[in-house]
C-alpha cells in the first residue's frame, strides 16, 4: 500500500477538482473539412484549495480568451481570472492557471466554460467519420469511440474512469440527419437547414462511455418481456445505414432476451430508458459498450441467413451479449483505474458466453471457449513478456496494450474456473451482491471477491490473488509414486521451457477434479485443491482405471502426465473423454512438447495425432478438429520451409490426417437434404474446418470440388456462405488454378463485398496465395486503404505471414515500407499493435528473430512494445523448438512412411 504522500504508479490528474456534470454542445460540424466547434460547461466540486485546473485534450484548440470560470459557495460567487494555459501535449493535458487560489473552505463548486475547435477524425477514434457506398454513391456517417482515452479528442474533460459525472449533450446537425445519444432525445429545435438535438441527462458515468452518432440511419425495434423504467417494456432498436435492416433481424431477436436474462441473473434491472445498437462502417474493434448506445463493426451486429457465413451468427450473438453485459459490468459498476480492465472485459467475456449458452444450448459454446479462448490465453500467458491480469498501467498508450487475451480471455477463464468450483448459482449471487453494492460507482477486484466471499463462505480473495496479481500459470505434473499414491505437483509453465527458480516462486490455488467419463456428471471431486507446490493423494481410487485431471478443461493450467499414466490410464480410453477433455489433452501434449519436456516430445505429439486418426477417435466434434488443426498448422509452419524434403514429408502427413474425414464430408455435402439451411450449426462449422484444411493440402477430390463451386460462382451462381472461405483459399493456394480472371473475380469481393462478411473472409483466404505475382499485389494492398481498409488489414496480413511461400516477401515489404505501415496504422495504435502481434510472431528461425530485433532497435515502439516483445518471445521459442526437434521429426516421418 502506498503512503499518503507516495506518487501513484499511474499518471492521474490531481484530485483537487472533481467533475460532477458536463453540459456539452457540438455544432458547426463540417464533414468535408473534418472540423467542428464545441462548447463545454464543466461543473466541478472543489475538493481542496487550488489555483489551477488540469484537463485532458487531444487534437483540440481551446480559446483562452473565451474561458469563463466561476466559483460559488454558500457566501456567493467569484469570477476567477485566467493567467495562463500550459500545454503538456505529450501527456495529453493542459493546465489552466488561476489568478488566485480557489479556497475550498469558501467555495464548493467551480463552473468552467470552454469554447474550442476540434477535428472529426478518420482513424476510428474520438468523434470520427466512416465512409461507405450506397447504390454507387459515396456517403458518410459520424460516430464516436472514446474508450480508452479518446473522449478528450471530442471535448476537454477529466478523462479518467473514476471521475464519473452526468452529461447533458446537444448537437447541431442537418435537419435530415438521424441523431442518437446515450439517452433519448429530450427536444429537437429546427432552424433553417439545421436542427439542435438535445438529449436527456445521462446517469453518472465515466467519460469513455459517452457517445453519439448521426447520419442517414433507419432502424427496427422490439421490446423486452421484462418491465424496466416507468414499469414498461424496454424499447430496443437496431440502427443501420439504409438497406441493412433485414440483416439486423437476428440481433433484434436476441438483444431483448439478453437484457432480460442479465437483469434476472444480476438482480439489477437495466437502468436506462432505452437501448440502441448501431452498425458503424469503420470500426477498429468488434464493438463498444457505450451506455444505451452500443456501437458495432458491421460483421459483429448484422447477419444474413442467405449471405453470411454461419460462423458469423455465433459471433454476432456473442458480441451482442458481451456488450450488453457491459451495461452492468463496466457501465453501472466501473473499475477505478485501467489496471483492473479485466473487471470489465474478463467478466463480460465469460457472461457473454453464458448468455449464448442460455439462448442456444445446442451450439455447445463452452466447448468452443476451451479451444478458442482458454488456449489463446494460455498461449500468450506462457510467454516471458506476458503480464498479470491486474497490470500496472501508466499512460494512455499503456492502456490500449492491455486490451488483449490476458485481460479478456485469461480473465474470463479464471472466472469460469471459480464459477465451476463454487457452482454457477452461488457465484452469480456474489456477482449480484457486488453490482448492487457498487452500482453507479467504481470498484476493485477486492470488492468483487468480498461479495462472493459473503455468499460462498470461502476466502475468495486469498484464493484468487495469485491468478489475478501474478504473471503466468502453472503446469500440474501427475505421476504414480512407489506406494501407488498419485503424486501431484505444480510449477510455472513457460512455452519455451526455460523456467528458472526465480520464475517458479508462485504457488497457485488450483481446484482439482478428475474426469471419469464423457458426461458432465462423470467427475471425481473428492480431493482438496492444490495450494502447495506438491501433494500426494494416497490410495487414489482411479489408479487402475481411466482418469483425466481437469474435467472438461475448466481449470487454467496445463497437465503433464508421466508416460505411464498417459499410456495406461488415458490413451486407451480416449472415447471416455468429452470433447473439451480431448481439446485439453491435445493442447497440453502439444505445448509441453514445444517446451522441451524430456518425456513429451514432438514425436509424442505426432504419435498422438496419428493414433487418433487411425482409430477414428476424433469423431465429429468440431472443437476437437479445430484444436487439432490449430496445433498441426503450427507444426507445419514451424518445421516447413527450412528443408524441402521435410516440408514435403510434413505435407504428406497432414494429407493423411485429413484425407478420410475430407472424403466423408464431401459425401455429406452431396446429399441433397444436407443443405446449409437444414444442417446443424456445429456440423456446418465442422465441414468448413475440414474442407479448408483439405483444400490447402490439395487432397484429391477436394480441390476439384472447390473448382466446381468456383466455376459455378463465375457463371453467376452463389457459393454456400459456409464454404466461401474454403473455395477461395483452395483456388488461391493452387498456382495451376489461379489466373488473372480468377484473381479479378475474387478481388471484387474485397473492393465491393457481396455480403457483410465477404471482405473479411476473402482477405483471409487470399493470404494463402502461392502465385508470386498475385501475392506481391496483395502484400502491396496492405498500405492501400482504398483497396484493403486499414481496419481489415490484419485478416490478410496474418495469413500472409503464415504462408511459407510468401512470408519472406511479406517481411521484406513490411521492413522496406515500415514508414507507410506506421503512418497509416499508428493514428489508432490499437490497429498497429494488433497487426504487429498477428503477423511478425509467426516466423521460426534465430536469423529472423535477430533481424526483426535489429530492425526495431532504432524504432519508437511505444504503444505496441509489449506485443513487439511477445513477437520476439514467440520466434525465439519456435526457433529453439525447430533446432531441438527437427532431426527427430524427420526420423519419425521416415519411420511412419511419410
Amino acid at each position: 500500500m502506498c503512503s499518503e504522500n507516495a506518487v501513484p504508479y499511474y499518471e492521474a490528474l490531481p484530485k483537487t477538482l472533481k467533475p460532477h456534470h458536463y453540459d456539452l454542445s457540438i455544432s458547426e460540424i463540417d464533414a468535408e473539412k473534418e472540423t467542428f466547434t464545441g462548447v463545454v460547461r464543466i461543473h466541478l466540486s472543489v475538493e481542496s484549495s487550488t489555483d489551477e485546473l488540469h484537463l485532458n485534450y487531444r487534437d483540440l484548440t481551446v480559446y483562452q480568451d473565451k474561458i469563463s470560470i466561476v466559483a460559488s459557495g454558500i457566501n456567493g460567487s467569484l469570477d476567477v481570472k485566467v493567467t495562463s494555459i500550459s500545454e503538456i501535449k505529450e501527456k495529453e493535458y493542459f493546465v489552466i492557471k488561476f489568478a488566485e487560489t480557489v479556497d475550498a473552505s469558501k467555495f464548493t463548486d467551480l463552473l468552467v466554460t470552454l469554447t474550442y475547435n476540434g477535428l472529426i477524425q478518420n482513424n476510428m477514434a474520438g468523434f470520427y467519420k466512416s465512409t461507405y457506398t450506397e447504390q454507387g454513391e459515396e456517403k458518410f456517417m459520424l460516430s464516436t469511440q472514446f474508450e480508452a482515452t479518446d473522449a478528450r479528442r471530442a471535448f476537454p474533460c477529466l478523462d479518467e474512469p473514476e471521475l464519473k459525472a452526468t452529461f447533458s449533450v446537444d448537437l447541431t446537425v442537418p435537419k435530415e440527419w438521424v441523431t442518437l445519444g446515450n439517452m433519448p432525445i429530450a427536444q429537437e429545435t429546427a432552424s433553417g437547414a439545421l436542427k439542435v438535438v438535445t438529449f436527456e441527462k445521462t446517469p453518472i458515468m465515466s467519460s469513455y462511455l459517452l457517445a453519439w452518432a448521426c447520419g442517414d440511419f433507419e432502424y427496427i425495434e422490439s421490446h423486452t418481456e421484462g418491465l424496466y423504467v416507468d414499469n414498461k417494456p424496454l424499447p430496443v432498436r437496431i440502427y443501420t445505414t439504409k438497406g441493412y435492416t433485414a440483416e439486423a433481424e437476428f440481433a433484434l431477436e436476441i438483444a431483448p432476451k439478453i437484457v432480460d436474462y442479465f437483469s434476472k441473473i444480476f438482480e439489477v434491472k437495466y437502468p436506462l430508458p432505452k437501448l440502441d445498437l448501431i452498425a458503424v462502417h469503420a470500426f477498429s474493434h468488434n464493438a463498444m459498450e457505450n451506455w444505451g448506445l452500443i456501437t458495432y463493426r458491421s460483421t459483429a451486429l448484422l447477419f444474413s441467413d442467405e449471405k453470411s457465413d454461419p460462423s458469423y451468427k455465433q459471433k454476432v450473438c456473442y458480441v451482442v451479449a458481451h456488450e450488453i453485459a457491459h451495461q452492468w459490468f463496466g457501465n453501472l459498476v466501473t473499475m477505478k483505474w485501467w489496471d483492473e480492465l479485466w473487471l470489465n472485459e474478463g467478466f463480460a467475456t465469460w457472461v457473454g458466453f453464458a448468455a449464448v449458452d442460455f439462448l442456444f444450448p445446442e451450439w455447445d459454446i463452452f466447448s468452443g471457449f476451451v479451444s478458442e479462448s482458454l488456449q489463446q490465453a494460455l498461449n500468450l500467458d506462457g510467454l516471458r513478456n506476458s503480464h498479470p491480469i491486474e497490470v500496472p498501467v501508466i499512460d494512455a498508450l499503456d492502456i490500449d496494450q492491455v486490451f488483449d487475451a490476458i485481460s479478456y480471455l485469461k480473465g474470463a477463464s479464471t472466472i469460469l474456473m471459480l464459477s465451476n468450483y463454487l457452482g454457477q448459482s452461488v457465484f452469480l449471487q456474489g456477482v449480484a451482491k457486488y453490482l448492487n453494492k457498487n452500482k453507479f460507482g467504481n470498484a476493485t477486484s477486492n470488492d468483487l471477491w468480498s461479495s462472493i466471499e459473503d455468499v460462498s463462505g470461502k476466502p475468495i480473495s486469498s484464493l484468487m490473488e495469485s491468478w489475478i496479481k501474478k504473471i503466468g500459470f502453472p503446469v500440474v505434473n501427475v505421476d504414480v509414486n512407489s506406494d501407488k499414491g498419485l503424486k501431484i505437483s505444480q510449477s510455472r509453465f513457460l512455452n519455451g521451457g526455460d523456467v528458472t527458480s526465480e520464475d517458479d516462486e508462485t504457488k497457485w490455488w488450483i481446484p482439482l477434479n478428475f474426469s471419469t467419463g464423457p458426461e458432465h456428471k462423470d467427475v471425481f471431486t473428492d480431493v482438496k485443491p492444490l495450494a502447495e507446490k506438491e501433494t500426494t493423494i494416497e490410495n487414489f481410487p482411479l489408479l487402475d482405471k481411466f482418469f483425466k485431471l481437469n474435467k472438461d478443461t475448466t481449470g487454467v493450467y496445463r497437465v503433464n502426465y508421466s508416460p505411464q499414466i498417459l499410456e495406461q490410464n488415458i490413451l486407451p480410453y480416449f472415447n471416455k473423454l468429452s470433447a473439451t477433455d480431448k481439446v485439453g489433452l491435445i493442447a497440453d501434449v502439444f505445448s509441453i512438447a514445444v517446451s522441451g519436456n524430456e518425456f513429451t516430445s514432438t514425436a509424442t505429439l505426432l504419435n498422438l495425432i496419428k493414433s487418433l486418426v487411425d482409430s477414428d477417435a476424433l469423431g465429429d466434434d468440431y472443437v476437437v478438429w479445430l484444436e487439432l488443426g490449430n496445433r498441426l498448422s503450427t507444426v507445419l509452419t514451424t518445421f516447413s520451409g527450412v528443408d524441402a524434403s521435410l516440408t514435403e514429408s510434413l505435407h504428406h502427413f497432414a494429407q493423411y490426417v485429413y484425407n478420410k474425414k475430407a472424403i466423408s464430408v464431401l459425401g455429406d455435402l452431396k446429399i441433397k437434404e444436407d443443405s446449409s439451411s437444414t444442417k446443424s450449426h456445429l456440423k456446418g462449422k465442422l465441414q468448413r474446418e475440414i474442407l479448408s484444411h483439405a483444400g490447402l493440402l490439395s487432397i484429391a477430390g477436394v480441390k476439384e470440388y472447390a473448382q466446381e463451386l468456383f466455376d459455378a460462382w463465375k457463371s453467376g451462381e452463389t457459393i454456400d456462405p459456409s464454404l466461401r472461405y474454403f473455395v477461395i483459399s483452395t483456388i488461391a493456394s493452387s498456382p495451376e488454378l489461379m489466373d488473372e480472371k480468377k484473381f479479378g473475380l475474387i478481388m471484387t469481393d474485397v473492393i465491393a463485398p457481396t455480403s457483410l462478411d465477404s471482405r473479411e473472409i476473402t482477405l483471409a483466404a487470399l493470404g494463402h496465395l502461392k502465385t508470386p505475382e498475385f501475392a506481391t499485389k496483395m502484400i502491396g494492398y496492405l498500405v492501400e486503404p482504398e483497396v484493403v481498409p486499414t481496419m481489415d488489414a490484419h485478416f490478410l496480413g496474418k495469413n500472409l505471414s503464415l504462408n511459407i511461400q510468401v512470408r519472406d516477401e511479406f517481411w521484406k515489404y513490411f521492413k522496406n515500407n515500415y514508414d507507410s505501415f506506421y503512418n497509416l496504422m499508428s493514428t489508432n495504435m490499437v490497429v498497429l499493435d494488433r497487426f504487429v502481434k498477428w503477423t511478425l510472431g509467426n516466423y521460426q528461425t534465430k536469423e529472423m528473430h535477430d533481424e526483426i530485433e535489429q530492425f526495431f532497435s532504432d524504432k519508437d515502439v511505444h504503444g505496441f512494445e509489449r506485443s513487439y516483445k511477445q513477437v520476439l518471445d514467440n520466434i525465439k521459442i519456435r526457433a529453439a523448438w525447430l533446432e531441438r526437434d527437427q532431426a527427430s521429426v524427420v526420423e519419425w516421418l521416415k519411420l511412419n512412411g511419410f
